[in-house]
């Protein structure tokens, strides 16, 4: 860029960046995953709480600022601008963007995954080390948890993950397996399916399909016996809020990285698992098509069965 337009840039960005320093301030330090990261921006949640555990806490940048309602754990939350977040760079802020995935260079539709839990990775990319609690935060109102009650023997589910910002095709189970899932339970429960309005519909009791909102959605998952779907924003959401999950995970990634206990992973250690692709299997998804639609309403009547408690939660400790 030559001097004359870099000079040109800086003077449009200023008054910018000043007006977002007298509004936002100065955060020494700020945590930022991006505009398109729901489910990352709720795992954050984890960082920001062993974070502040430490004394050390973040500023939380995000364009869902839902997800942290009531939370005490950032210092303040801060809208993503580029500019912003140039500028505080520019002033000696740490900015951390704690990408746990990075893209293969020799395959453009393939995900390197990280050695350890993504959010033991979040952890250890802002800087944090011991022991780290592997589980989000959600925090509802006791009026929001009352709304979330729909029907007297609530399981949320999910039929598919391809109306997410960043959908990934080697997640996908099928909606006919979800379908029959559905009609597996129904003698018993009351199915509620969550999702985006453009989801296909499944033979469930409640259709909420695009008609909740984030939080709604959470207090919904709160007071359900359980959760079936896929590895995903909503496994997370579920997490965050105590309500157990059935998770098909197939082959792209094991449990250990993207999981959590509490629930029940089923994953297909196939031959050629976890292979981390985003798109375009070779093996036309042979490990989804290894988990059955009964072993799936079987394991969401174990955790029916049992009683509401607090989740286990594993950790991890971090040099």
């Amino acid at each position: 860029m030559s001097t004359a337009a870099t000079v040109l840039r800086r003077t449009v960005q200023t008054p910018r960046l000043l007006w977002n320093l007298l509004r936002w301030g100065r955060p020494s330090r700020v945590l930022l995953f991006g505009p398109l990261s729901l489910g990352d921006d709720l795992l954050c949640t984890a960082v920001l709480r062993e974070a502040r555990r430490r004394g050390t806490p973040f500023a939380m940048m995000t364009v869902r600022p839902e997800l942290f309602a009531g939370n005490s754990d950032p210092t303040r939350l801060l809208p993503i601008d580029g500019y912003y977040v140039s500028g505080l760079r520019l002033l000696g802020s740490q900015v951390v963007s704690p990408y746990y995935v990075h893209a293969d260079p020799t395959l453009s539709t393939r995900d390197i995954l990280p050695p350890r839990h993504i959010i033991a990775e979040m952890c250890r990319l802002a800087g944090l080390s011991g022991q780290v609690a592997l589980r989000p935060y959600l925090h509802l109102t006791a009026s929001e948890i009352a709304g979330g009650r729909r029907t007297r023997r609530q399981i949320a589910i999910h039929s598919t993950g391809l109306g997410a910002a960043v959908p990934y095709t080697t997640k996908e189970w099928g909606p006919d397996r979800f379908a029959a899932v559905a009609r597996l339970l129904a003698a018993d429960f009351d199915l509620v399916q969550l999702g985006s309005a453009r989801d296909p519909a499944l033979p469930v009791a409640l259709d909420l399909r695009g008609r909740t909102t984030l939080r709604e959605s959470a207090a919904i998952l709160a007071a359900s016996a359980a959760f079936i779907g896929l590895e995903g924003f909503l496994v997370h959401l579920a997490r965050a809020v105590e309500c157990p999950s059935v998770v098909v995970f197939g082959g792209r990634a094991r449990p250990e990285t993207f999981g959590y206990s509490g629930n029940l992973n089923l994953y297909a250690p196939v031959d050629c698992s976890p292979c981390g692709l985003r798109t375009a299997c070779p093996h036309d998804l042979k490990c989804m098509a290894e988990i059955t639609p009964a072993e799936v309403a079987a394991a969401a009547r174990q955790l029916a069965g049992r009683p509401r408690a607090p989740l286990a939660v594993a950790t991890a400790e971090l040099p």
